[in-house]
């Protein structure tokens, strides 16, 4: 096999593959990249047997072949190369010898014979705008449990019905929902999957510049794909649970405030915070929220944020980490929270969009 690449555009694609390749596996397959040249097309693919993505690189075919190469070794001789011409070349024993410049430099291979096959597109599939998806993700997955007790929560929620689309996270003690239109063609009945946190973030990052997606579900395993990139990735098993049974109804208080003056004064206070719970406490007045922390052996905090709509006489202590992610990803001035009492859940509503909402669970107030 012999081709050629530009630095810039050969770097990019091992960098997406490097989150995907295993660093520690007991195939030692997997720690691979496979190269393939064939039919005009250069492809590069990596997996660890949860995800797996397959890349089309640009560059120039002198002859065809394939091979699989240590991803972690290609990464740091292409990064440390000059912004000139990479000839990829195999020679015997599937060695690669990478040449840029006045620098040769040769890598032990291993045969593409072994290496997994990855899924494509196939059958029936939908199609959404990649922004509305990387957006959807964004407003969500920061909400996602990272325990292992709890491995169906490990993952963001994918519902697609006739009437909209929803990407739902949560760890039991928040939950994040974002809600888009149905996608196209319309799923003939409502359909749940769960997709693992390391497909959510490997997304982000391999689709950021595409337009749209599509995705393919198949037995247990989940594909996206645009013109140059496919990831397929495995379906967390289990059954994710009814969150909107859990979103509260009816609340006795709405507040609106700043996004950004709630979300300073939460970090500052949060300082002074007991390291081990992180509880702030907001006493809602009339006009304006008192946000406070106190710990015995850190200190105290307190600073005010104004308000519209606080009917006062509401003291509920949150999470700081919780709240701080929350308003971190509302992307308007404003959000409305709504409160019920102190012992129910807190939910946060972008302004202006019906699209999204976070829900916080209380914490127990500290006399």
């Amino acid at each position: 096999m012999e081709l050629t690449f530009t630095k810039d555009e050969l770097l990019r694609s091992i960098q997406i593959l490097q989150g995907v390749a295993a660093g520690r596996n007991t195939m030692p397959i997997l720690s691979n990249v496979l190269v393939r040249a064939a039919d005009n097309r250069i492809e590069m693919s990596a997996t660890d047997l949860e995800v797996a993505i397959r890349i089309v690189v640009p560059g120039m075919i002198f002859q065809e072949g394939a091979v699989t190469v240590s991803a972690r070794k290609l990464g740091e001789v292409v990064r440390e190369l000059p912004p000139e011409e990479i000839k990829f070349t195999t020679t015997e024993n599937h060695r690669v010898e990478i040449a840029c410049g006045a620098g040769v430099y040769k890598i032990i291979g291993l045969s593409d014979d072994e290496f997994p096959e990855i899924e494509s597109i196939r059958g029936g599939f939908f199609t959404v705008e990649a922004e509305v998806l990387r957006s959807m993700i964004l407003k969500t997955e920061f909400a996602a449990s990272t325990e292992e007790t709890r491995y169906f929560l490990n993952g963001v929620y994918l519902c697609l019905t006739g009437e909209k689309t929803e990407v739902v996270a949560t760890d039991g003690r928040r939950l994040a929902v974002a809600t888009s239109d149905a996608l196209m063609p319309v799923p003939e009945e409502a359909t749940g999957v769960i997709l693992p946190l390391k497909a959510v973030r490997e997304i982000m990052r391999t689709f950021e510049a595409s337009t749209e997606l599509k995705i393919s579900l198949l037995e247990n395993q989940i594909v996206f794909s645009d013109d140059e990139s496919t990831l397929a990735s495995r379906l967390v098993d289990g059954e994710y649970p009814k969150y909107d049974q859990i979103i509260p109804k009816d609340h006795e208080n709405r507040i609106t405030v700043n996004v950004e003056n709630l979300l300073s004064a939460t970090r500052r206070v949060a300082l002074l915070a007991n390291p081990k719970t992180f509880s702030i406490r907001f006493d809602i007045q009339t006009d304006q929220i008192a946000v406070s922390s106190k710990a015995p052996d850190v200190g105290e905090a307190y600073e005010t944020v104004g308000i519209d709509g606080g009917g006062g006489g509401l003291e509920v202590a949150f999470d700081a980490r919780f709240l701080i992610d929350a308003l971190s990803h509302i992307q308007t001035q404003e959000v409305l929270i709504e409160f019920k009492d102190a012992l129910s859940a807190a939910v946060l509503k972008p302004v202006g969009e019906d699209n999204h909402l976070c829900l916080i669970m209380p914490m127990r107030l500290e006399s």
